[in-house]
């Protein structure tokens, strides 16, 4: 978006959840559950803010997704921008499923168990923003206007909560193939179905057409004045919904996965969030180039993070040589570590872009790399 109307305190929630999102990740794979016991306080807390990460990050999404989309003088979006976010949000899926490849060969992919392909089809955050980019694509190009997508938005996200409860009665990997069950289930693994996580980023489009249709000295007092008032006042509608919706809820669904009251908790919570980190950015302006930078970095951040804490098909890391057996302190010493190589990772990238050195450079190595991973010996 132009700088002049770029909302920096939604870049530094983007950094600020994603960090979170890190810190969660690390310490969850990392520490011994008898230091990091989710059943007590403060861990407990802790298992519940970190919930809602993702949620953040999704409304986030949407949110900045509109305010990034302008279009030609007949309404239409320009096709190079069409051809780049579908490249995006295929290279996100892409990464999803390699990240999880049940083979270090593809010619080994025929002794792969069941179990393995289970694990493959998994439905994890960057299969889902993938597909969600894809679909939040076709309303930008079946509208004219940013706020047609704002309502078309509005629709389909209200339309995912109140089907959260069908949606958890429904079998299915029963009605549909594997590749696609996993998308609607977490019966076999799935950390992220599209019911109800869709719901946040379709959520945030009408968020981000009523900050677009602001004038832009407006938009960060709209975050930190009317937000949390809708915030609030989805808070208390809440708790009313949420027992009204409780018996159509099957007894072995999460419950924040298919009861809309806690469903649109999280949503009213997420609000909250933007809008304390609004007001707080108001005391950290001066930090507003390296949140531009780490906002724009998010998924590389997220990406960096799960390799270097897991490793890939091909090569292990601390998560599955010390799966939850560190004490708590080497687990925060991990949680900077992780940070750092990301950081580190994001400086290398921009020194690159300094130096002229081409993103094609860099694409085709990682091509290269990734087919002797894939076809090379053993």
């Amino acid at each position: 978006m132009p700088q002049n109307a770029r909302l920096h305190s939604l870049d530094a929630a983007r950094a600020v959840a994603m960090l979170l999102m890190v810190q969660g990740h690390t310490l969850d794979a990392l520490v011994s559950p008898t230091e990091l016991d989710i059943t007590r306080l403060p861990w407990s807390l802790w298992h519940f803010f970190r919930g809602l990460t993702a949620p953040v990050f999704l409304l986030l999404s949407g949110i900045v997704h509109v305010l990034a989309t302008h279009r030609g003088a007949d309404g239409r979006i320009p096709a190079q921008l069409i051809w780049r976010r579908l490249r995006w949000a295929i290279t996100l899926i892409g990464i999803g499923y390699l990240m999880m490849f049940p083979a270090q060969r593809i010619w080994h992919l025929h002794s792969v168990s069941p179990e393995q392909w289970s694990a493959f089809f998994r439905v994890h955050i960057l299969q889902l923003i993938g597909v969600l980019l894809v679909f939040v694509l076709i309303l930008f190009l079946l509208t004219r206007s940013n706020h047609h997508v704002g309502v078309l938005g509005l629709i389909s996200g209200i339309a995912l909560l109140a089907a959260a409860p069908a949606a958890a009665w429904v079998d299915w990997y029963g009605l549909l193939p594997e590749p696609l069950a996993a998308y609607m289930s977490t019966e076999r693994g799935s950390l992220f179905p599209l019911v109800p996580f869709a719901a946040y980023l379709l959520l945030g489009l009408p968020l981000g057409s009523w900050l677009e249709r602001l004038p832009a000295e407006q938009r960060n007092r709209a975050l930190r004045s009317h937000w949390p008032l809708l915030g609030l006042g989805i808070l208390a509608l809440s708790p009313l919904l949420t027992l009204w919706c409780q018996p159509f809820i099957p007894p072995q669904a999460n419950p924040y996965h298919a009861n809309p009251g806690l469903i649109l908790m999280r949503f009213g919570l997420a609000l909250l969030f933007l809008s304390a980190i609004a007001w707080l950015f108001q005391r950290a302006a001066r930090w507003t180039s390296l949140f531009a930078l780490l906002g724009r970095y998010a998924l590389f951040i997220f990406v960096g993070h799960l390799v270097v804490l897991y490793g890939t098909p091909w090569f292990n890391s601390f998560a599955r040589l010390y799966p939850k057996s560190l004490s708590l302190a080497e687990g925060i010493a991990a949680t900077v570590f992780v940070i750092a190589v990301c950081i580190a990772g994001i400086a290398a990238v921009e020194t690159a872009r300094r130096y002229r050195i081409s993103w094609h450079v860099v694409r085709l190595a990682l091509s290269a790399v990734l087919l002797y991973w894939l076809v090379g010996p053993a």
